[in-house]
């Protein structure tokens, strides 16, 4: 409603200009004609002397002539570009509402909430639960950091071979694992700690490479930025927020499995985890059965079913291709 509110508005602007367009070049024409019309009477003056003011009219005719085309074509411009930033309106609000695309900003979300409770309630749970020191906090971190460098170096590689689709779901179960890990911990194990650091780095790099390169994919050339704007609110602003809100009342208050504080949560965030795969899987699989792209179309597989050659690494222009076959490819299953 928003979006046909907007339009008709543009439309009205644009009915606007176009009027006060014509209203102008009519008034100019009006003037020209009254500059000519008096010369073209013979019993204003001799033949001689109507000759003398000819230039000066002709002058006056051609410089009205002239602002009222030069009217014509502001008018034309600015009805072209309320036209254009119209489209582009309608090009994001449409890229943006795409079932599929909205399904992928939820997941988002449910993965920007998982990463909040676990960078938020970790060192908690190690510290006041497991006896663990601030030191192996501190080596937690720089562990977990260290793996996600070589997978940043190949994320193009990674797209390319796996897809938006495989490296989401490999994130989600690799943050399934890495939650359960935490659950098992126990006083006498807390430096295992170490061992499930290296799942943070594929959690995080493959998640948020597939993200940003999906949106890239999905948005517009002109929206990138709106684009990736909605992926950061939805990821770490409304992520963030539940993450805090809903761990942080569940460590205080919350039981499950017979286990309460980080134990539990941690429990709850594995089963959670492996329920989103669960209906990931699942929904894709319907869509595969029913013979349209799955939930989050790698853009190479619509380039490649639309008849464009394969992307080639550090090649912008095919990428771009790629892209937009896959829009418009996922545009289509969308609607059927």
């Amino acid at each position: 409603q928003q979006r046909q509110l907007q339009q008709r508005q543009l439309q009205q602007r644009q009915l606007q200009q176009s009027h006060l367009a014509a209203r102008r070049a009519d008034g100019l024409a009006a003037a020209a004609d009254s500059v000519r019309e008096p010369l073209q009477r013979p019993e204003d003056c001799c033949p001689s002397s109507r000759q003398l003011p000819a230039a000066p009219a002709d002058a006056t005719l051609a410089a009205a002539t002239t602002e009222a085309e030069t009217a014509e074509a502001e008018a034309e411009a600015e009805a072209g570009v309320a036209e254009a930033e119209a489209e582009e309106a309608a090009s994001l609000a449409s890229a943006a509402l795409r079932p599929r695309f909205v399904f992928f900003l939820c997941e988002m979300m449910a993965i920007g909430l998982a990463f909040t409770v676990v960078e938020k309630f970790i060192f908690v749970f190690i510290i006041k639960e497991l006896g663990g020191s601030q030191s192996l906090c501190g080596y937690s971190v720089a562990v977990n950091v260290i793996f996600e460098v070589p997978i940043f170096h190949f994320g193009d590689a990674l797209l390319r071979t796996l897809g938006h689709e495989a490296m989401v779901l490999l994130s989600l179960l690799a943050y399934a694992l890495r939650v359960f890990g935490y659950s098992c911990l126990q006083p006498h194990t807390v430096w295992a700690l170490l061992a499930l650091e290296p799942l943070h780095g594929i959690t995080y790099a493959l998640s948020w490479t597939a993200a940003v390169d999906k949106v890239k994919a999905e948005v517009p050339a002109a929206w990138q930025t709106s684009g990736m704007l909605l992926l950061n609110s939805a990821m770490w602003c409304a992520g963030r927020t539940a993450g805090s809100l809903l761990g942080g009342s569940f460590l205080q208050h919350g039981r499950a499995f017979g286990h309460s504080g980080g134990r539990a949560l941690y429990l709850v965030a594995a089963c959670a985890s492996a329920g989103l795969i669960a209906a990931h899987v699942v929904i894709t699989l319907l869509l595969r059965a029913a013979g349209q792209q799955p939930l989050l179309a790698s853009p190479l597989a619509a380039a490649a079913a639309a008849g464009i050659e394969p992307l080639v690494a550090g090649g912008s222009a095919g990428r771009q291709e790629g892209w937009a076959a896959a829009r418009v490819r996922t545009r289509d299953s969308d609607r059927e």
